[in-house]
């Protein structure tokens, strides 16, 4: 089975069409803005894990609210935050979240470990986790991919999103396929060479981010509008909604991403 976006062939008008769009929806302005505010995101991450793996006494009196900050960072689990805080106990969470900083194993194996070690019942909520701890903590190595990117289980997300928008044949098999985090980095990988192919230069190791994101905002504005006009008013502007999909929306509100941003 093909990939969802890799390995099948694109009409090319409305490819050219697809980016001419975005081109035209994401100025370079608000491109810098993301970067900046990913970068930050980066920092914060990096610095919670180092702390959690060499076992910082400054941890200790915060613990919790170390752990609510991080897990504020992760869009698709904010809903589930509160629970994991009061049901998961913070050994678990801190024995957890080492596995991720352990940068001497696979990505493969430390995700494999976190899902065994986090104890919580929803395994999409704890690989959402997992995955996009684990991109913020080594950006140029692992890729994001959260449930709004792709979901296994149903097939839903930008990527199929994506896909359909772009027109590709379709033989009737279903997208769903069992990716491995190799194959979602090479649809990654395709979307930077697709986007630079259409003049759309995206800056590593974020942009694919910041076009899913887009993407995603678009999807969202769209299903609501079409269910129903007077609804899609209440909807977040598409910029907002793709910093709250990056979870960075907070660092901005915070000012912390300001000053780096220009």
């Amino acid at each position: 089975m093909p990939y969802i976006l890799k390995n099948n062939k694109i009409d090319k008008r409305y490819e050219e069409k697809f980016f001419e769009i975005v081109r035209e929806n994401l100025p370079d302005e608000k491109i810098e803005l993301f970067n900046n505010l990913l970068s930050l995101k980066s920092e914060i991450i990096n610095k919670f894990l180092s702390d959690v793996k060499n076992g910082e006494e400054s941890l200790k009196p915060r613990e919790k609210t170390k752990f609510d900050e991080i897990l504020s960072l992760v869009f698709s689990v904010r809903r589930h935050k509160n629970k994991i805080l009061n049901t998961v106990d913070i050994d678990v969470l801190n024995n957890s979240f080492k596995f991720l900083a352990d940068s001497k194993k696979s990505v493969e194996i430390r995700m494999g470990r976190f899902l065994e070690a986090f104890l919580y019942e929803d395994v999409i909520v704890k690989r959402d986790i997992a995955l996009e701890i684990l991109h913020f903590y080594e950006p140029q190595k692992n890729v994001l991919w959260t449930s709004w990117v792709y979901r296994q289980d149903n097939g839903t997300g930008c990527l199929p999103y994506m896909a359909d928008f772009l027109k590709r044949t379709w033989d009737g098999n279903p997208y769903i396929m069992p990716f491995s985090i190799k194959e979602m980095k090479d649809e990654v990988d395709y979307l930077y060479e697709l986007s630079g192919k259409n003049g759309f230069y995206l800056k590593r190791p974020y942009g694919a981010d910041i076009l899913l994101s887009y993407m995603y905002s678009d999807y969202i504005y769209k299903m609501v509008y079409a269910e129903s006009k007077s609804l899609s008013v209440g909807v977040p502007e598409g910029f907002t909604l793709m910093k709250k999909l990056l979870g960075i929306e907070r660092l901005e509100l915070s000012g912390k991403g300001l000053e780096t941003a220009g």
